[in-house]
């Protein structure tokens, strides 16, 4: 079949389809009757045919990229997603982000990895030259926790010391999540360079002997804060693998299908990051006992994780026993 025979063949339908389009008021079919309604069904399905047609055996000729734009012009007004309602962040919280994090658990898992691989680079760099451990810590309130200056009290600043730290952990997340759109290459850089930065300061503080005052001012707020990064850099990367393997999909439409998800386990993981910030705020500098500090974070990662691993799965039945009376014979 030529082009001009395809075209004199389905145009009339595609025609139509514009006209559907167009009487659409404010973006929706609200007030189409439904006889219009399984009208417009029809047509979009046949032209998503005709697209697939199209890319098949024209994969070059205007015609097909038309097609692409007027199927993607129709699936929004036919598939849109429920509104956000504040009534529904409890649910969502409740059940709807665990599914998501356990949907998403190859990513998690692969994010957990690239972590831990910048953690284990950096250490072995502090560990293999010990003359570059200067040259390696960042000049920041890290640097005096690696010479062993842990702050204690200082809670005059407190407050702007949470939201400043709540703004910057934010930034980090937003930059793995949108990094997914960039076949995820920013996401493997940023989850990379977190785990050498902390790689390079455990190292070098287990070098001089202050591995108890670290960790109870990382302990804390470290549960939350680096589960959160890592949950982030996991939608970057189920991103960026759509993008790769968009498989009989266009890359644009492999994205969108999974970008719905990843946004809300990265805005849901995201919220997180306040507690976590207050948490390093007002407790992690604090003068509590350092077993004290260890115990919130103990307690903030089984909260964490019960809540992650368990909320929202399925009950199960269980099976019902006869209570019926057997009658001897």
């Amino acid at each position: 079949m030529t082009i001009d025979t395809f075209v004199l063949r389905r145009q009339q339908g595609w025609q139509e389809l514009e006209r559907c389009i167009a009487t659409a008021r404010g973006g929706a079919l609200r007030d189409v009757s439904a006889k219009d309604l399984e009208r417009f069904g029809i047509l979009y399905r046949r032209s998503v045919s005709d697209l697939a047609i199209a890319r098949r055996d024209f994969p070059d000729e205007d015609i097909t990229e038309y097609l692409n734009g007027l199927c993607a012009r129709a699936h929004p007004l036919l598939y849109r997603g429920s509104p956000l309602r504040l009534g529904s962040l409890p649910s969502f919280y409740a059940t709807g982000l665990p599914r998501a994090f356990r949907a998403a658990k190859i990513y998690v898992v692969a994010s957990l990895v690239l972590s831990l691989a910048g953690v284990l680079a950096g250490w072995l760099a502090v560990a293999l030259r010990p003359d570059l451990a200067a040259t390696l810590i960042p000049h920041s309130l890290f640097d005096q926790m690696a010479r062993g200056e842990v702050p204690t009290g200082g809670l005059d600043n407190a407050g702007f010391t949470a939201g400043f730290i709540i703004q910057n952990n934010i930034r980090v997340a937003l930059l793995c999540f949108a990094g997914g759109a960039l076949l995820g290459l920013p996401t493997v850089y940023v989850l990379l360079l977190n785990g050498w930065t902390l790689g390079t300061l455990a190292a070098a503080v287990h070098r001089d002997g202050f591995d108890l005052p670290f960790w109870s001012f990382i302990v804390p707020h470290g549960v939350i804060e680096l589960s959160v990064i890592i949950f982030a850099g996991a939608t970057g990367l189920m991103l960026g693998d759509a993008v790769l393997r968009p498989g009989l999909l266009s890359r644009a439409d492999s994205l969108s299908r999974v970008s719905g998800r990843a946004v809300g386990l990265a805005v849901g993981a995201a919220s997180l990051l306040v507690i976590a910030g207050i948490i390093e705020g007002y407790i992690s500098p604090s003068g509590l006992p350092e077993a004290a500090k260890y115990f919130i974070g103990v307690a903030s990662a089984i909260l964490l994780y019960s809540w992650l691993l368990l909320a929202g799965r399925p009950q199960r039945s269980r099976p019902q026993m006869s209570l019926e009376r057997v009658t001897p014979a």
